[in-house]
């Protein structure tokens, strides 16, 4: 069976690597490249792989170009695999292969569907893995292949689930590639009443709001951790990515929300939230032109953004500006 496989991530490497590992026919790789990977999490670079293994590579910004499809017809697969790529497939694409095309998420389907699933897993989900489904006209709705879950740990961090899923899609293929590879293509329909659906996440969305509990804010740090862009918040004209907290339980210290109260031998700091106290145990500190700057979180600074106070300094910057002109 002829297969070509597309993508761009850590996913799509791994599938790439199983499937030469179990001697599949693979005929062609389409590789997203575009001119800057800043934005995409967890961007593998396909070509070398396929190179090494003598098979033939394109790049691609557009899944949907007519180049990339003209690509597509003349390695005439007889299935595709499509893992790791935010872009939609359009029907030419879809109706292209004989077999069909072939999907990957990594939530426990059909929760969990649509977009940022790694983050919102880490926030929202107890358990993620690996499913390779045939891709319809839905989202994410298509019948399933092969699936293999774990559970998340509450210590887990994003990349760590990443790491985890990569296990779990290695185990999926090692089920469903020996049944592709003689002809076999057994499917199970989603149970649509049991669906929900993530929306689209930006860097932004993973600002701290000292006001939610410590258990709130720890999630959220573990799921915007890397390979996403981290936690924020600001100290004054500085802001603060945080890549890993953890929960304190058994200190009694209570301080206003937001404020630094204790720092350790390891340079941790302990922060007030709305309930309850939260380790900040690695940051890194950048000014306003995103340089990375070698300044010290202390014991007494507050953290986060309030508009009341923002206004008024905006208004004194302002008031001073009238006196000069």
């Amino acid at each position: 069976m002829r297969i070509v496989i597309i993508g761009a991530v850590s996913s799509t490497l791994t599938t790439l690597k199983q499937l030469i590992h179990h001697n599949m026919d693979v005929v062609g790789v389409l590789g997203y490249e575009p001119k800057s990977t800043q934005n995409v999490s967890g961007y593998s670079l396909l070509k070398p792989t396929a190179e090494s293994n003598k098979i033939a590579y394109r790049s691609f910004v557009k899944i949907n170009d007519l180049e990339t499809i003209k690509q597509l017809e003349e390695w005439q697969p007889d299935i595709i695999f499509v893992v790791g790529l935010s872009q939609l497939v359009g029907n030419e694409i879809l109706n292209l292969s004989p077999n069909g095309v072939v999907g990957f998420h990594p939530t426990p389907l059909p929760r969990g569907r649509g977009r940022a699933p790694l983050a919102w897993s880490v926030l929202k989900e107890k358990q993620v893995g690996a499913n390779f489904f045939l891709i319809d006209n839905g989202v994410d709705s298509g019948p399933i292949l092969a699936q293999e879950l774990f559970e998340i740990d509450e210590n887990d961090y994003a990349e760590d689930v990443e790491i985890k899923i990569l296990e779990a899609i290695k185990l999926a293929l090692d089920g469903l590639l020996p049944k592709l590879k003689q002809g076999i293509l057994e499917s199970k329909p989603q149970d649509a009443s049991l669906a929900t659906y993530y929306g689209r996440r930006a860097p932004n969305d993973g600002c701290i709001d000292w006001s939610k509990s410590a258990m709130k804010i720890h999630r959220l740090v573990r799921a915007s951790s890397k390979p996403h862009p981290g936690a924020i918040t600001v100290k004054e004209d500085f802001k603060v990515v945080v890549w890993k907290s953890r929960l304190e339980k058994d200190l009694k210290n209570t301080g206003v929300i937001g404020r630094i109260l204790l720092t350790n031998n390891q340079k941790e700091l302990l922060v007030q939230t709305g309930d309850g106290l939260l380790w900040i145990t690695e940051y890194q500190v950048f000014d306003f032109d995103a340089n990375l700057v070698d300044e010290s979180l202390i014991v007494g600074q507050k953290l986060g953004y309030y508009s009341d106070i923002e206004l008024y300094k905006i208004k004194a910057e302002i008031n001073e500006l009238k006196k000069r002109i």
